[in-house]
């Protein structure tokens, strides 16, 4: 067409040369973009997940993992005690009689509110009667204050500080506050040392009399 309309020959090729420059920079300052990969989280819990994630290996979806248990879980989250509820023993710095009590809480917590009891005059547990009644010495909570056995609440735990109770009062260690209702012989039977335990029914019978307590 410029050729036609009497533009010069060289005319033509410099104004050729100009569009094929200014195209070619064009292209080398604005490169194609590349398309942005979606991405999406799947928490981490075993290969079931990775069953479920592979299916979309083929699409342009992209998987990242996250863990269950992270450092800033660990940091931030109380540890969960598996055992809240306790049996404790608390003794009378006086006369090392001793009380059994249970706590769903700390037993610092517990000789805490024995101590408010006492100070106050209140007799409501069987531990502040005895020292109340007796004028006893209370005494420092690291030489009277005793954990027992960590269990949960129920039965068992019940049970458990019926034990105690029963083997302080066979001891005559028990203070005379708290009552022992429970008599049952299978208490007596625990508190025989493992060597005796392993004899016959008919040698153990011999060796034991009703009503004898037997200690290791």
């Amino acid at each position: 067409m410029a050729r036609n309309n009497g533009f010069p020959e060289h005319i033509i090729h410099e104004l050729k040369k100009k569009l094929i420059t200014n195209k070619t920079k064009v292209t080398q300052t604005n490169p194609p973009q590349k398309q942005s990969n979606k991405w999406t989280t799947f928490t981490f819990h075993g290969p079931p997940v990775c069953n479920i994630t592979n299916l979309f290996h083929k699409t342009d979806l992209k998987i990242a993992f996250s863990p269950t248990n992270t450092i800033f879980q660990q940091l931030t989250q109380k540890p969960k005690n598996s055992n809240p509820s306790r049996i404790y023993e608390l003794k009378c710095n006086s006369c090392n009689e001793a009380y059994v009590g249970q706590s769903g809480r700390e037993i610092s917590l517990r000789h805490k509110e024995h101590l408010h009891y006492i100070r106050n005059n209140n007799p409501i547990s069987a531990y502040a009667m005895h020292i109340l009644h007796n004028r006893h010495q209370i005494g420092p909570a690291d030489e009277t204050l005793k954990l027992i056995k960590p269990c949960n609440k129920g039965i068992k735990m019940n049970c458990w500080k019926t034990l105690y109770m029963n083997m302080l009062y066979k001891q005559g260690s028990l203070i005379s506050e708290q009552q022992v209702t429970d008599t049952n012989l299978l208490f007596d039977l625990a508190t025989v040392p493992r060597d005796l335990q392993a004899t016959s029914p008919n040698s153990r019978s011999q060796l034991i009399t009703p009503g004898t307590h037997i200690t290791g």
